[in-house]
Protein backbone atom coordinates (compact mmCIF):
# COMPACT_ATOMS: atom_id res chain seq x y z
CA UNK A 1 0.00 0.00 0.00
CA UNK A 2 1.13 3.73 -0.53
CA UNK A 3 0.49 6.51 1.03
CA UNK A 4 0.72 9.81 -0.73
CA UNK A 5 0.25 13.54 -0.77
CA UNK A 6 -0.57 14.47 -4.60
CA UNK A 7 0.91 17.94 -4.43
CA UNK A 8 -1.63 20.76 -6.12
CA UNK A 9 -4.33 18.86 -7.08
CA UNK A 10 -6.65 19.33 -3.59
CA UNK A 11 -6.47 15.69 -2.67
CA UNK A 12 -4.20 12.72 -1.70
CA UNK A 13 -3.99 8.95 -3.14
CA UNK A 14 -6.08 7.01 0.01
CA UNK A 15 -3.88 3.81 -1.71
CA UNK A 16 -2.62 2.31 -4.62
CA UNK A 17 -1.46 -1.30 -5.80
CA UNK A 18 -0.31 -3.02 -8.95
CA UNK A 19 -2.32 -6.16 -10.03
CA UNK A 20 -1.63 -8.40 -13.01
CA UNK A 21 0.16 -5.84 -14.50
CA UNK A 22 -2.03 -2.67 -14.12
CA UNK A 23 -1.80 -0.39 -11.15
CA UNK A 24 -4.84 0.72 -8.99
CA UNK A 25 -4.92 3.90 -7.33
CA UNK A 26 -7.75 6.07 -4.98
CA UNK A 27 -7.56 10.11 -5.44
CA UNK A 28 -9.07 11.61 -2.70
CA UNK A 29 -11.39 14.19 -4.10
CA UNK A 30 -13.90 16.94 -3.18
CA UNK A 31 -16.46 19.13 -4.28
CA UNK A 32 -17.56 21.34 -1.69
CA UNK A 33 -17.90 19.67 1.67
CA UNK A 34 -21.30 17.08 1.02
CA UNK A 35 -19.93 16.37 -2.26
CA UNK A 36 -16.97 14.07 -1.66
CA UNK A 37 -15.56 11.86 -4.79
CA UNK A 38 -12.80 9.38 -4.18
CA UNK A 39 -11.74 8.26 -7.51
CA UNK A 40 -10.33 5.33 -9.00
CA UNK A 41 -7.94 5.32 -11.27
CA UNK A 42 -6.51 2.14 -13.01
CA UNK A 43 -3.34 2.43 -15.40
CA UNK A 44 -0.94 0.13 -16.97
CA UNK A 45 1.90 -0.63 -14.87
CA UNK A 46 4.68 1.59 -16.14
CA UNK A 47 2.78 3.24 -18.29
CA UNK A 48 4.23 7.12 -20.04
CA UNK A 49 3.45 9.72 -22.45
CA UNK A 50 -0.43 10.78 -22.75
CA UNK A 51 -2.90 8.28 -22.96
CA UNK A 52 -6.60 8.35 -23.83
CA UNK A 53 -9.32 8.48 -20.62
CA UNK A 54 -12.30 6.38 -20.15
CA UNK A 55 -14.14 8.60 -17.55
CA UNK A 56 -16.34 5.63 -15.94
CA UNK A 57 -19.83 6.27 -13.34
CA UNK A 58 -21.41 3.43 -11.98
CA UNK A 59 -24.88 3.22 -10.94
CA UNK A 60 -27.48 3.47 -7.98
CA UNK A 61 -25.68 1.37 -4.82
CA UNK A 62 -22.65 0.51 -7.13
CA UNK A 63 -18.75 1.81 -6.56
CA UNK A 64 -16.35 1.68 -9.32
CA UNK A 65 -14.39 -1.74 -7.66
CA UNK A 66 -17.36 -3.34 -9.07
CA UNK A 67 -16.29 -3.23 -12.39
CA UNK A 68 -12.20 -3.68 -12.26
CA UNK A 69 -12.28 -6.53 -14.35
CA UNK A 70 -13.32 -4.17 -17.21
CA UNK A 71 -11.68 -1.28 -15.93
CA UNK A 72 -8.49 -3.39 -15.76
CA UNK A 73 -9.58 -4.35 -19.49
CA UNK A 74 -9.10 -1.09 -20.59
CA UNK A 75 -6.08 -0.11 -19.01
CA UNK A 76 -4.02 -2.79 -20.45
CA UNK A 77 -5.29 -1.25 -23.66
CA UNK A 78 -3.70 1.90 -23.14
CA UNK A 79 -6.45 3.73 -21.51
CA UNK A 80 -6.54 5.52 -18.32
CA UNK A 81 -9.32 4.84 -16.47
CA UNK A 82 -11.05 7.42 -14.33
CA UNK A 83 -13.84 6.51 -12.25
CA UNK A 84 -15.54 8.69 -9.47
CA UNK A 85 -17.70 7.41 -6.21
CA UNK A 86 -20.76 9.38 -6.53
CA UNK A 87 -21.36 10.53 -2.91
CA UNK A 88 -25.13 10.30 -2.49
CA UNK A 89 -25.44 7.14 -4.97
CA UNK A 90 -23.04 4.77 -4.06
CA UNK A 91 -23.12 1.49 -1.67
CA UNK A 92 -21.93 2.96 1.11
CA UNK A 93 -24.86 5.50 1.65
CA UNK A 94 -28.31 5.54 1.53
CA UNK A 95 -28.96 5.85 -1.66
CA UNK A 96 -30.86 9.61 -3.01
CA UNK A 97 -32.23 8.87 -6.85
CA UNK A 98 -32.56 13.03 -6.95
CA UNK A 99 -29.00 13.62 -6.80
CA UNK A 100 -27.89 11.88 -10.40
CA UNK A 101 -28.56 15.18 -11.82
CA UNK A 102 -26.00 16.72 -10.10
CA UNK A 103 -23.51 13.61 -10.95
CA UNK A 104 -22.77 15.15 -14.43
CA UNK A 105 -20.52 18.12 -12.61
CA UNK A 106 -18.92 15.82 -10.68
CA UNK A 107 -17.53 13.35 -13.48
CA UNK A 108 -16.31 16.34 -14.78
CA UNK A 109 -14.75 17.83 -11.41
CA UNK A 110 -12.91 14.49 -11.35
CA UNK A 111 -11.67 14.22 -14.65
CA UNK A 112 -10.04 17.56 -14.29
CA UNK A 113 -8.33 16.83 -10.79
CA UNK A 114 -7.21 13.58 -12.04
CA UNK A 115 -6.04 15.54 -14.96
CA UNK A 116 -4.00 17.64 -12.68
CA UNK A 117 -2.87 15.01 -10.91
CA UNK A 118 -1.56 12.67 -13.75
CA UNK A 119 -0.16 14.66 -16.67
CA UNK A 120 -0.28 11.24 -18.82
CA UNK A 121 -4.28 11.46 -19.05
CA UNK A 122 -5.42 13.22 -22.59
CA UNK A 123 -7.82 15.42 -21.87
CA UNK A 124 -8.34 15.81 -25.37
CA UNK A 125 -9.49 12.13 -25.60
CA UNK A 126 -12.45 10.95 -23.02
CA UNK A 127 -14.50 8.90 -23.72
CA UNK A 128 -17.39 8.71 -21.39
CA UNK A 129 -18.62 5.28 -20.11
CA UNK A 130 -21.47 4.45 -17.52
CA UNK A 131 -24.22 1.69 -16.70
CA UNK A 132 -27.05 2.44 -15.46
CA UNK A 133 -27.86 5.58 -13.32
CA UNK A 134 -24.10 6.46 -14.83
CA UNK A 135 -25.16 6.09 -18.27
CA UNK A 136 -27.68 8.78 -17.28
CA UNK A 137 -24.80 10.50 -15.84
CA UNK A 138 -22.66 10.07 -19.23
CA UNK A 139 -25.49 11.19 -21.40
CA UNK A 140 -25.62 14.26 -18.88
CA UNK A 141 -22.25 15.16 -19.70
CA UNK A 142 -23.50 15.75 -23.26
CA UNK A 143 -25.27 19.50 -22.83
CA UNK A 144 -25.02 22.08 -24.51
CA UNK A 145 -21.64 23.57 -23.40
CA UNK A 146 -19.96 20.22 -22.88
CA UNK A 147 -16.19 19.73 -22.26
CA UNK A 148 -14.41 19.52 -25.72
CA UNK A 149 -12.59 16.56 -24.81
CA UNK A 150 -15.42 14.03 -24.19
CA UNK A 151 -15.44 12.52 -28.39
CA UNK A 152 -17.55 9.74 -27.52
CA UNK A 153 -19.77 8.00 -24.64
CA UNK A 154 -21.53 4.45 -23.97
CA UNK A 155 -24.56 4.25 -22.24
CA UNK A 156 -24.95 0.77 -20.72
CA UNK A 157 -28.93 0.26 -19.39
CA UNK A 158 -29.14 4.31 -18.64
CA UNK A 159 -32.15 6.73 -19.60
CA UNK A 160 -32.58 9.88 -21.19
CA UNK A 161 -30.90 12.58 -19.07
CA UNK A 162 -33.05 15.41 -17.80
CA UNK A 163 -31.14 17.61 -19.80
CA UNK A 164 -31.16 18.56 -23.27
CA UNK A 165 -28.11 17.27 -25.73
CA UNK A 166 -26.28 19.81 -27.15
CA UNK A 167 -22.80 20.79 -28.05
CA UNK A 168 -20.56 19.64 -30.71
CA UNK A 169 -21.63 16.08 -32.03
CA UNK A 170 -20.24 13.02 -30.10
CA UNK A 171 -20.72 9.20 -31.20
CA UNK A 172 -22.56 6.98 -28.85
CA UNK A 173 -23.04 3.69 -28.34
CA UNK A 174 -25.87 2.46 -26.96
CA UNK A 175 -25.97 -1.48 -24.77
CA UNK A 176 -29.06 -2.70 -23.06
CA UNK A 177 -30.40 -6.11 -22.77
CA UNK A 178 -33.77 -7.28 -23.62
CA UNK A 179 -34.75 -8.43 -20.32
CA UNK A 180 -34.18 -5.40 -17.99
CA UNK A 181 -36.31 -5.83 -15.36
CA UNK A 182 -34.59 -2.02 -13.32
CA UNK A 183 -34.30 -0.03 -16.74
CA UNK A 184 -36.91 -1.27 -19.41
CA UNK A 185 -35.56 -1.73 -22.85
CA UNK A 186 -37.87 1.27 -23.89
CA UNK A 187 -35.80 3.63 -21.98
CA UNK A 188 -32.75 3.37 -23.16
CA UNK A 189 -34.13 3.07 -27.02
CA UNK A 190 -35.99 6.93 -25.53
CA UNK A 191 -32.52 8.05 -25.02
CA UNK A 192 -31.16 6.45 -28.34
CA UNK A 193 -33.77 8.03 -30.27
CA UNK A 194 -33.47 11.54 -28.95
CA UNK A 195 -29.79 11.62 -29.61
CA UNK A 196 -29.10 13.64 -32.89
CA UNK A 197 -25.56 12.51 -33.37
CA UNK A 198 -24.18 9.05 -34.73
CA UNK A 199 -25.41 6.50 -32.52
CA UNK A 200 -25.35 2.52 -32.06
CA UNK A 201 -27.79 0.51 -30.34
CA UNK A 202 -26.74 -2.83 -28.90
CA UNK A 203 -29.63 -5.12 -27.72
CA UNK A 204 -28.31 -7.85 -25.49
CA UNK A 205 -30.36 -11.10 -25.95
CA UNK A 206 -31.64 -12.23 -22.41
CA UNK A 207 -29.66 -9.71 -20.93
CA UNK A 208 -30.88 -8.54 -17.22
CA UNK A 209 -29.61 -5.31 -15.68
CA UNK A 210 -25.84 -5.50 -15.96
CA UNK A 211 -25.59 -9.52 -15.96
CA UNK A 212 -23.49 -8.98 -19.13
CA UNK A 213 -20.91 -6.58 -17.61
CA UNK A 214 -19.99 -9.55 -15.06
CA UNK A 215 -17.20 -12.28 -16.37
CA UNK A 216 -18.51 -15.14 -16.72
CA UNK A 217 -21.83 -14.09 -17.38
CA UNK A 218 -22.90 -15.34 -21.51
CA UNK A 219 -23.15 -11.93 -22.51
CA UNK A 220 -20.03 -10.61 -21.29
CA UNK A 221 -17.09 -11.35 -24.21
CA UNK A 222 -19.33 -9.90 -26.79
CA UNK A 223 -20.21 -6.72 -24.80
CA UNK A 224 -16.61 -6.36 -23.60
CA UNK A 225 -15.43 -6.76 -26.54
CA UNK A 226 -17.81 -4.63 -28.28
CA UNK A 227 -17.18 -1.51 -25.60
CA UNK A 228 -13.43 -2.01 -25.79
CA UNK A 229 -13.61 -1.94 -30.00
CA UNK A 230 -15.94 1.31 -29.83
CA UNK A 231 -13.15 3.03 -27.52
CA UNK A 232 -10.17 2.11 -29.62
CA UNK A 233 -12.52 3.55 -32.76
CA UNK A 234 -12.98 6.55 -30.91
CA UNK A 235 -9.65 7.95 -30.07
Amino acid sequence: MLVALLAGCGGSVAHAESRAGVTTRILLLARGRDRPLPTTIWSLDGLTGKHPVVLFSHGLGGLPAHFAPLAATWARAGFIVVAPTYPHTNAKVRVDRSDVRNQPADAAFALHAAEKADPRLDAARVVAVGFSAGGTTTLGLLRAGHDPGIVAAVSVAGRRPPSAFGGPSVPVLFVHGDRDGTVPLRAGRDAYAALPWPKTFVTVPAGRHGDYLKVGRPGYPMVSARILAFLQQQV
